[in-house]
C-alpha cells in the first residue's frame, strides 16, 4: 500500500509564496511534518510515502530532506488534484493507495480506519462536521452536498445552502484498491476523463466514478481534522486546540 500526499498546488488564497503544506503551525512544525508523523505512526515506511509535488517542488524536497518518493507534476499551473494523482499512479505498478490532501490535518485513528477498510473505493466523512463549520465566518457559504444511502455515497461536491442535503463533510482522505488503480491508469480511462478536463477537482472526480457505476463507500465517523483553505484558517487554528 502507498500513501500519496497531493501537494502540487500554489494555494493562492493563503497569500503564501511557498507551498502551504510547509507553513509552520503553533507547535513549530509544518503542516506537512505533522502529517508525515501521523502517516508513519499508521505503519507506513518512507518508501511507501509519495509526495506529489508541483509548485516549488525543490523546496518541499529540501524541507523533507529528500527522505520520501517524489513525483513532480510539471503541469501543476494548469491542472488540478486528479491530474496530479494520475501523474503519480501511472509511474508505478498498481497498488492500494491512500490519497491525502496536503492542506488538512487529521487524527491517527481515522487514518487507521480507512487504511484497514476492504472497500474498492472509500473516503473519510466527518459526521460531526457542523460543529466545526459553525465556528467559521459565513459558514453557510461553504457548504457542499454529500448524501449517503446504506453507507454508499450517492451525491457529493455540489454547492448547497440546505443542511438536509449534507450527511457529513468530505475530509480529503480517500482509498483506492489495487484493482481500481489499475483501471484508472488505463489509457482509455485517461482519454475519457482527463485529456479534455485536466482541471477536474477530487469530489467531482468521485462523482463521475459514481455515475459510471463505481461504488464509493463512506467511512463515516467523528474525525479530528482541520482544513487550511485560506490565510484566515491558519489564524483560526492558532487560536484553538485541535
Amino acid at each position: 500500500m502507498k500513501v500519496v500526499i497531493l501537494c502540487a498546488g500554489k494555494g493562492v488564497r493563503t497569500g503564501l509564496n511557498y507551498p502551504k503544506c510547509l507553513h509552520k503551525l503553533n507547535e513549530g512544525e509544518s503542516l506537512l511534518e505533522r502529517n508525515l508523523k501521523v502517516i508513519k505512526k499508521a505503519g507506513f515506511k518512507n518508501k511507501q510515502i509519495i509526495l506529489a509535488t508541483g509548485f516549488k517542488s525543490q523546496l518541499i524536497k529540501r524541507k523533507t530532506k529528500n527522505k520520501y518518493v517524489y513525483v513532480y507534476n510539471k503541469f501543476y499551473n494548469t491542472t488540478n488534484m486528479v491530474f496530479t494523482l494520475y501523474n503519480v499512479i501511472k509511474k508505478f505498478k498498481p497498488s492500494n493507495y491512500i490519497v491525502i490532501y496536503a492542506d488538512i490535518i487529521f487524527d491517527l485513528k481515522s487514518l487507521l480506519k480507512i487504511k484497514n477498510t476492504k472497500y474498492e473505493i472509500s473516503t473519510l466523512v466527518d459526521k460531526e462536521w457542523l460543529k466545526k463549520w459553525k465556528k467559521r465566518k459565513d459558514y453557510m457559504n461553504d457548504l457542499e452536498e454529500l448524501k449517503i444511502s446504506k453507507n454508499k455515497i450517492v451525491n457529493l461536491g455540489k454547492k448547497t445552502h440546505r443542511l438536509s442535503k449534507i450527511d457529513g463533510r468530505f475530509v480529503g482522505i480517500s482509498k483506492f484498491s489495487k484493482k481500481i488503480i489499475a483501471r484508472l491508469t488505463e489509457e482509455s480511462f485517461y482519454s475519457k476523463l482527463l485529456k479534455k478536463n485536466n482541471k477536474i477537482d477530487f469530489t467531482n472526480f468521485l462523482m463521475i466514478l459514481i455515475k459510471q457505476g463505481y461504488r464509493v463507500d463512506a467511512i463515516k465517523r467523528k474525525v479530528d481534522w482541520f482544513e487550511f483553505d485560506q490565510k484566515e484558517d491558519f489564524v483560526s487554528f492558532e487560536k484553538k486546540t485541535f
